[in-house]
Parts: C-alpha cells; structure tokens; sequence
C-alpha cells in the first residue's frame, strides 16, 4: 500500500512542484509553533512563572492550540503521502509519530485536570486553583516531549533515513 502511495499522482505532485512541499511545510511549522508554543506558555504558568496571571485566562488559548494541531496533523499527513514508504521505515519518524499519540494525551490530561480546575474555580469565585505537584509533573513532561521528542525527532527524519536495501 505504501508503494502504491509513493507511486501515486499526488507523491509525484508533491515531490516535483516547486512550492507544495514547502508550503506543506512551512504550515507544519506554524501549526508546530503554534502548539508548543502555547503549550510551553501554559506549562511555564503551572510552574508558577508568571504568577500575576491567572491561570484559568490560559484555558481560553485552548482553541487556538486546537487549531494549532489541525493545521499540523493535516499539514504534516500531506507531507506522509509525499513519500510514505520512506517515512514509515524512518525511526526518528516513528518516534515522532509515538511522541505525539504521548503528547495528546498528556495535553488532554493537563486540561481536564489542570485548566478546567482553574476555570471551575475562577466561575464559582473561589481562591485561584493551585497547581498540584502531579499538574506540575505534567507539565514538564509536556514542555520536555513536545520540545525535545516531537521537534528533534521531526527535524532528525532527514539524517536518519533507513538505509537503502
């Protein structure tokens, strides 16, 4: 199936047009800034930096990492079919792939713990939500996968293809 994939009219479009791979890419960069980026800021937050904020504003930036990560599961499913074959037997691209199922799920977790306690706090008036040190856990663990596993990985898919059988 990956061969028929890589032999197909949009993996030729997409390796011999002189802009679908960059503009394929140059949006997975958005999109990847735009979710790390929020959610390293969130994170910080958690961890206390910076304080004067309060941290139930923060969930409001949900819909912008929402769409932050649509934008790269889109952007980066249509650099996949570009050459699948190559990309399935990359390792750094698999790990990317497992990171990011990681991240999600750390990311769905920091929210229904961590941001949602913070808004239902704020709408009943009740004193700011202080982060536990298991929504700190997470939020560590979140900044340390999407910025060390999910980007190196990513940007090691062009070093560690495998080799040529």
């Amino acid at each position: 199936m990956l061969e028929a994939l890589s032999a197909s009219k949009y993996a030729s479009w997409m390796t011999t047009s002189k802009w679908a791979y960059p503009t394929f890419l140059t949006a997975h960069g958005l999109g990847m800034a735009v979710v790390v980026g929020l959610t390293v800021m969130i994170s910080l937050r958690v961890l206390g930096f910076p304080k004067q904020l309060p941290l139930a504003a923060y969930a409001k930036t949900v819909p912008f990492g929402i769409a932050g990560f649509v934008v790269n599961a889109l952007s980066g499913t249509a650099l996949f079919f570009g050459d699948p074959a190559t990309l399935a037997a990359n390792p750094s691209f698999i790990f990317k792939i497992v990171t990011i199922v990681i991240g999600i799920v750390l990311l769905r977790q920091f929210y229904v713990r961590t941001l949602k306690r913070a808004v239902a706090c704020d709408v009943a008036g009740e004193p700011e939500y202080r982060p536990s040190a298991l929504d700190k856990g997470l939020a560590v663990a979140s900044i340390l996968l999407w910025l060390i596993a999910v980007i190196v990985s990513g940007r090691l898919i062009a070093y560690l293809a495998p080799a040529p059988m």
